[in-house]
């Protein structure tokens, strides 16, 4: 990434904050743009935080996350990575299309780091796999889809159900399948789930295999970022084998709620303190930086 801002920002700053959502896509797919995950999650979060400019790029297709940060006139950028798991991707490749200092690549899970670079101050917080409301966002998904004309967000768990959690899982690193476990093992604890299985496209056990010994009155959570490639098309195609009565609850980057529960953890981390000081709280919380006038 180079040192030089773009002449023509394709967003108008309206606050001194950005929050990017920063996901994987994919090569030939629909987009950040285009994808129904990506577009509501923006779409939700722009009300909910009306003092941050909420935009979204991808790593793989477009709109490439490094023009998009390029772009912003922000002196601050906050960058959320739509990822299910603290992998290569996150650790690694995130880090350098943000051009940060390559000696501080490596990003512990759960935590995050403060980043200069070129004028502008980036925050990278931890991936959507391991921030802790994502138990409690799985659940609602699962109550959701056996009660969807409940209005009650306090619905009773059906502990006894049997529920299949699809992850992407990968045959280079264990990150993908460490995060699902983890999912499954806070579910169980903290809720009281008793039939939790984990499946993976890309190592096993394979969810192709996995939906064929399913009961008829399982749900099936598909634990991807967006309604794109694998969240939409392969989940639809293998679910076309699983038993008639089996139910499959939304793509769990698609969930209404995801954008309250991101809000409320913002808040929760000291970013964000309610709309009226909101903007105190994060320009408090970053340190100060001098501007891109002075830098030149």
């Amino acid at each position: 990434m180079s040192g030089t801002r773009s002449p023509s920002p394709l967003v108008q700053a309206t606050s001194d904050l950005a929050l990017v959502l920063a996901a994987h896509g994919d090569l030939g797919g629909k987009g950040a743009d285009n994808t129904p995950g990506h577009v509501r999650l923006k779409n939700a979060l722009a009300p909910l935080l009306p003092e941050l400019d909420v935009v979204s790029g991808v790593m793989k297709g477009t709109p490439p996350l490094q023009e998009v940060v390029e772009s912003l006139p922000h002196e601050r950028v906050l960058v959320l990575p739509l990822l299910l798991s603290n992998g290569y991707f996150c650790k690694t490749v995130l880090p350098r299309r943000l051009g940060l200092d390559p000696n501080l690549q490596q990003q512990k899970e759960g935590a995050w780091q403060n980043l200069n670079r070129d004028g502008q101050y980036i925050k990278l917080l931890p991936p959507l796999g391991v921030l802790p409301f994502l138990p409690d966002l799985v659940s609602q998904s699962i109550q959701s889809t056996l009660a969807p004309n409940s209005k009650s967000t306090l619905l009773k768990p059906e502990l006894d159900r049997e529920v299949l959690i699809v992850a992407h899982g990968s045959t280079v690193g264990p990150e993908s399948r460490l995060c699902a476990l983890q999912l499954k093992e806070r579910l169980e604890s903290r809720y009281g789930y008793k039939q939790l299985r984990v499946a993976f496209l890309s190592e096993e056990p394979f969810v192709e295999k996995a939906v064929l010994t399913l009961s008829e009155d399982a749900v099936v959570v598909p634990l991807f970022a967006s309604g794109g490639l694998h969240g939409q098309e392969d989940i639809s195609k293998i679910m076309e084998s699983a038993p008639a009565g089996c139910k499959l609850a939304p793509v769990i980057g698609c969930e209404h709620a995801l954008a309250q529960h991101l809000v409320s953890y913002l808040q929760e981390i000291g970013l964000t303190r309610g709309f009226a000081n909101q903007r105190v709280a994060v320009l408090r919380d970053l340190p100060t930086q001098p501007t891109r006038a002075a830098l030149r």
